[in-house]
């Protein structure tokens, strides 16, 4: 894949439009049906997204760079419908309803996210995707670090880790098996508990002083 999908960074409001629709659409053919990349011409994408396929090549240079854009652009989009969906003033109480939303985000289109996983599994996107993981836990680490500013930021690394963890294996696991509605709840809470007992315990094991 591309290390670097972009030709040129879109500035004006209406190229960034441009550029998330091709994505989008990228994302719409992944999960119809075609487990392989490499079937999903760059045409097609363009068709999709209802742009020429001049307006693709504007931006990428190929289809590889359409697809490490799309997964680059699933960390951005992800992370900002996520603390949209959260409530509450502090970004540390806000987390649970990020995990839920996660959840929603993943499981409300199977189709796109079981696509998207077979291609890294059998294309060789995994190193990709968890760079992808680990930048996202960066920017929830740093997020956190302007809240918790008397904890060290090596902490709160590790804690972003764990809970970028815990959302992939539940997504994964939710994925490939069957589940009831009583224990898809289940698991959502304990997940969403989860994140609540790590927070809790960090702020008092680093109580800032009085």
């Amino acid at each position: 894949m591309a290390e670097k999908p972009l030709r040129k960074e879109p500035k004006q409001a209406r190229s960034r439009a441009l550029v998330q629709s091709i994505l989008e659409a990228a994302g719409d053919l992944l999960g119809k049906g075609s487990e392989n990349p490499n079937d999903i011409p760059v045409q097609r994408i363009a068709e999709r997204a209802g742009v020429g396929i001049g307006s693709v090549y504007d931006y990428f240079s190929n289809g590889d760079g359409v697809w490490a854009g799309f997964l680059s652009w699933i960390t951005e989009r992800n992370f900002v419908a996520l603390e949209q969906k959260a409530v509450g003033e502090r970004f540390s109480d806000r987390l649970p309803d990020m995990v839920d939303g996660a959840l929603d985000l993943y499981l409300g289109s199977p189709a796109r996210t079981r696509g998207v996983a077979l291609t890294i599994v059998r294309f060789g996107w995994v190193k990709r995707v968890v760079e992808e993981r680990d930048r996202f836990a960066r920017m929830l680490a740093a997020r956190l670090g302007k809240e918790l500013t008397h904890i060290p930021q090596a902490r709160l690394d590790l804690l972003s880790e764990v809970l970028c963890d815990a959302m992939m294996g539940v997504v994964m696991g939710e994925l490939w098996r069957e589940r009831s509605d009583e224990a898809r709840v289940q698991v959502r809470s304990q997940l969403r508990g989860l994140v609540t007992r790590e927070v809790n315990a960090l702020k008092s094991e680093f109580a800032a002083p009085e």
